[in-house]
């Protein structure tokens, strides 16, 4: 009886031991099907963010390509702004030599003005001088000519 009793507690804790294991089993296998659905969402999101990191690569070399052209043409604009700058520069400076002969000129010209105004005067004048010399010539003329006319007569 005891034996049998003893076997009974062996079966018992052999079934109890196999329960156990056979919980474990299906613990590691829950643990390894949690592991496995891990590690497929982990190479889902490395996929995406592959993904994702590869159309972030493809942002930056458009982006640089631009910045490149972008540069390039804020060079040529400045060459031209240089340009432009040079030529301003050049129209200044014949702006100011045309402005410093228009002054040249004014001055020439107020001279010229005064100038031609003394000789007016001096012509007016020489004319009423003139105009008097010959007023007092052919007065004397007709006076040089009454006595005479008085002698032929």
């Amino acid at each position: 009886m005891r034996l049998k009793s003893k076997l009974k507690q062996l079966a018992d804790q052999y079934t109890l031991s196999e329960q156990q294991f056979a919980n474990k089993l299906k613990q590691k296998s829950l643990e390894l099907q949690l592991a496995d659905l891990k590690i497929k969402q982990h190479e889902e999101k490395l996929q995406q963010e592959q993904s994702q990191m590869k159309m972030y690569a493809d942002q930056v070399s458009q982006l640089l390509a631009t910045e490149k052209n972008l540069r390039l043409q804020l060079t040529a604009d400045g060459e031209k702004f240089q340009q432009f700058q040079e030529a301003l520069l050049k129209s200044n400076e014949v702006f100011e030599t045309f402005k410093q002969d228009i002054e040249k000129m004014a001055k020439s010209m107020k001279e010229l003005k005064k100038e031609n105004a003394f000789l007016k005067g001096k012509c007016d004048k020489s004319d009423v001088t003139l105009i008097e010399l010959a007023e007092e010539e052919l007065g004397s003329k007709k006076m040089e000519a009454k006595p005479g006319q008085n002698r032929e007569l």
